[in-house]
C-alpha cells in the first residue's frame, strides 16, 4: 500500500515479477522501469522534499492491473528517525 521514506537519504528500490512484465513509475520523479520476470530491477533515489507520490503499474499486465497502485510517503529525515526509533519497521500508518 504505502513505502515510508526519509528525505535527503540514498534509496535503493529493488523489485521483481513472478509472473508477467510489470511497470514500475513513482509519480512526479524520473524512476520508470519495467519488472521482467527473471530479473531484479535496482533502483536508486534520494528525494529533497517530503511529499506523496503515486506509485501505478504503468504496463497492461491482466486482470486487477487497475488495482496494482502503491503510494511512496516521504517526510523529513528527522521525522523519520524519531519514527523509527527502536522499532524494526515503520509504515504511513504510524
Amino acid at each position: 500500500d504505502c513505502l515510508l521514506v526519509p528525505t535527503d537519504t540514498p534509496i535503493t528500490f529493488r523489485a521483481t515479477s513472478p509472473d508477467v512484465i510489470h511497470g514500475f513509475l513513482i509519480v512526479g520523479t524520473n524512476i520508470n522501469t519495467m519488472l521482467v520476470p527473471g530479473y531484479v530491477a535496482n533502483v536508486r533515489t534520494r528525494f529533497s522534499t517530503p511529499g506523496e507520490h503515486l506509485m501505478p503499474c504503468h504496463e497492461f499486465c491482466g486482470v486487477g492491473h487497475e488495482g496494482m497502485w502503491a503510494r511512496v510517503k516521504v517526510i523529513d529525515k528527522a521525522e523519520f528517525t524519531k519514527l523509527s526509533a527502536g522499532k524494526r519497521r515503520v509504515s504511513c500508518a504510524d
